[in-house]
């Protein structure tokens, strides 16, 4: 089995300098890949080329950045036989993991835990082309991140700090849109929502829950609505809503599981989040793709 390591060089510099002696003490006189990505985007067409590799020889792959690089990896090798994804998450985002209750950051760190790795097959998400692995979601939070990205590029700001100004900046603005839902075969009527999110992993954001029951091979797209909730109700949402209790709150919170969902957006662009990415989107259709990812995860026993 090839073994190889893609590697996001924007990461923690510490987090780096630790990977590589770990990598030298784990893979002494062993072959193994190290390919660092060098622009966004990079990362699917790195995992692309060893996914096409993998018809002949399997491929073990370590996604080591945070969920932006895991989400480009993974668009890069799904549905593909052969390919094995485990994560070292030394990024800023490392939400998607957090889904796994039994282990921990650091069981995700140590390579020592992947001598005898734990297969797991997972479903991801498929919105107009792209794949997620975590969620997909529209309103509040798809503003917050834009206001992120905009900082990020115009002030020397890194980790959360960006995420926090980009919190404020959208509280201070109207983020409550409409939508016009179909959920598998139920038509919803057009409504305004401050959150839209659809899950295959329980946390994004930072920590928050959206949908606190959503399984990663369950074959079902977990959905969460929240309707526009008064100013006053906002700091005890958020406490409720990061604990995954929000649907105390039936009148502004709904939960569903499909198969399928389709936005109709009358041709218009809407932004969408996708595992931290923002895209532009037009009436997309949101889909649950079964076992289309092969993970290793660590074994701790």
């Amino acid at each position: 089995m090839k073994t190889v390591f893609i590697i996001n060089p924007r990461t923690d510099r510490k987090k780096q300098y630790r990977l590589m002696k770990e990598i030298k003490m784990h893979f002494a006189g062993q072959r193994i890949i190290i390919e660092k990505t060098i622009r966004p985007g990079f990362a699917t067409f790195i995992a692309r080329k060893y996914a096409f590799q993998a018809q002949k020889e399997p491929i073990h792959i370590y996604v080591c950045g945070g969920d932006g690089t895991l989400h480009e990896v993974i668009n890069g090798v799904a549905n593909t036989p052969n390919v094995y994804v485990s994560i070292i998450p030394i990024g800023t985002g490392n939400d998607f993991i957090k889904s796994f209750d039994a282990l921990s950051i650091d069981d995700f760190l140590h390579l020592e835990n992947y001598k005898d790795p734990i297969p797991m097959d997972i479903d991801l998400l498929k919105v107009n082309g792209e794949y997620a692995i975590n969620t997909i979601s529209f309103g509040f939070d798809v503003q917050v991140a834009k206001y992120a990205n905009h900082m990020k590029t115009k002030l020397p700001l890194k980790g959360i700090v960006p995420y926090y100004m980009g919190m404020l900046a959208t509280l201070l603005h109207n983020s409550v849109q409409e939508y016009r839902l179909q959920i598998d075969d139920q038509r919803l009527s057009l409504q305004e929502y401050m959150f839209v999110v659809f899950c295959n992993g329980r946390f994004y954001g930072g920590g928050y829950q959206p949908c606190p029951d959503a399984l990663l091979n369950d074959g079902w797209i977990d959905v969460c609505l929240i309707k526009p909730v008064p100013k006053k109700m906002i700091i005890d949402m958020a406490k409720t809503y990061e604990q995954g209790k929000h649907i105390e709150y039936p009148e502004y919170v709904s939960l569903y599981q499909a198969k399928t969902i389709g936005m109709n957006t009358e041709n218009q662009s809407i932004y969408g989040n996708l595992d931290g990415e923002v895209r532009e989107l037009r009436n997309p259709t949101i889909e649950v793709v079964e076992q289309a990812l092969h993970l290793y995860l660590p074994n701790i026993e």
